[in-house]
């Protein structure tokens, strides 16, 4: 995941290098640069969002018949 998430992860440092890590940075920046934002988050797979996936498929899958 680490390869695959790199380019996106760096966009999001930049982002923070530019307009800041904390709640009163977040609510300075402009809307186009919160939703540049938002959209490279969304393209980073987290350990987390793999093991939600699993469970959410275990569970809802039904069983083979034998």
């Amino acid at each position: 995941m680490y390869w695959t998430n790199l380019l996106h992860v760096q966009a999001l440092e930049a982002w923070a290098d530019q307009w800041g890590t904390d709640a009163a940075s977040r609510r300075a920046a402009p809307t186009g640069a919160l939703d540049q934002r938002a959209h490279t988050a969304a393209q980073i797979t987290t350990t987390g969002m793999i093991l939600r996936t699993a469970l959410h498929h275990t569970i809802n899958s039904r069983p083979k018949d034998r």
